[in-house]
């Protein structure tokens, strides 16, 4: 075997356990984000859109989308269409937290409920997506 390709061939036997270590990377990321999503979801859907503050509705559908922003950019296209679905909902919850600040109250809260129960529809589908790839252990 000639010098050059024996130092190839080495060098990328040496590579594979930083590829696996680079995949362990990728998904301890994916599901340590995933975990700060649960956490963020969970303090928007306690929120009970008929007698929520409108700021703290906004406030935590707007900290929600933050985090699920984060956890796209880590799920690397896995999960997509489910997130695109959950974004729009939450853009919904927000809109009609912004509306129930102005004069139409009354109107706009059934349409923050409306909007909570399609973000727990869309949700409940990006958590059994996502927890096939991040078993919770016990």
């Amino acid at each position: 075997m000639r010098p050059g390709v024996a130092r190839s061939l080495g060098a990328s036997v040496l590579c594979i356990p930083l590829l696996g270590a680079c995949a362990d990377t990728a998904a301890q990321d994916f599901c340590t984000q995933y975990d700060e999503l649960v956490a963020a979801a969970a303090e928007l859907r306690e929120q009970d859109p008929l007698t929520a503050k409108a700021d703290d509705l906004r406030t935590r559908a707007e900290a929600f989308r933050a985090e699920l922003d984060q956890f796209q950019a880590v799920s690397e296209g896995r999960l997509d269409q489910a997130i695109s679905r959950l974004r729009a909902d939450i853009d919904a919850v927000r809109q009609a937290a912004a509306d129930s600040g102005t004069e139409a109250v009354e109107a706009a809260r059934p349409l923050a409920e409306d909007a909570m129960e399609q973000v727990n529809e869309a949700w409940t589908l990006v958590q059994s997506l996502a927890e096939t790839q991040c078993p919770k252990e016990g």
